[in-house]
């Protein structure tokens, strides 16, 4: 039921994004983010969340405020494992994977503790994959942040992040 609700979420942003032609819906949106001008939002997030449960509303609130600096209109294909090794592919560094910049922010990522944590690890994050136009799927993203306050659901989001941001580069190594 959370992941219809997420995904339902993120596509009436995007098409709300996209509707809206003076752009305060988008701007309204971003104030979500921040804990000083999260209310200015709250009326878009009502219809969606339960106000008073604060890790909902900021989960909602954060992933909105995302989703309305992305410049395409659609919800990307990634999850966080696989949106920072595109990341790391497309600054087209040579060296390690696991000594790059993407590698940093991954473990950033996994040290979390609780929802509180992740969230102010991944807000600049997702400002950054949003402004490289990285594929992030922002409604998987908010369906792990939900969930991740749930000890299982946290070990389980931290093995899929690290099995999807080092799978790939093990397989090209493996055919090199």
């Amino acid at each position: 039921m959370a992941r219809d609700k997420s995904h339902a979420f993120v596509a009436w942003v995007l098409d709300k994004s996209e509707a809206s032609a003076d752009r305060g819906f988008c701007a309204k949106l971003r104030k979500a983010e921040s804990e000083a001008t999260e209310h200015q939002a709250w009326d878009i997030l009502a219809p969606w969340v339960d106000l008073e449960n604060p890790w909902e509303r900021k989960s909602y609130g954060l992933i909105g405020a995302s989703l309305s600096r992305l410049k395409s209109r659609q919800d990307g294909t990634q999850g966080m494992g696989s949106a920072l090794q595109a990341l790391f592919r497309k600054r087209g560094v040579s060296g390690d994977i696991e000594t790059s910049a993407e590698a940093k922010r991954l473990r950033r990522l996994l040290s979390c503790r609780d929802q509180a944590e992740l969230m102010e690890a991944i807000r600049p994050l997702l400002r950054y994959l949003v402004s490289q136009e990285i594929s992030l799927s922002h409604a998987q993203l908010l369906d792990e942040v939900l969930f991740f306050g749930l000890d299982g659901s946290r070990e389980k989001t931290r093995l899929r992040w690290a099995k999807d941001f080092y799978r790939r580069e093990r397989k090209e190594e493996a055919s090199s």
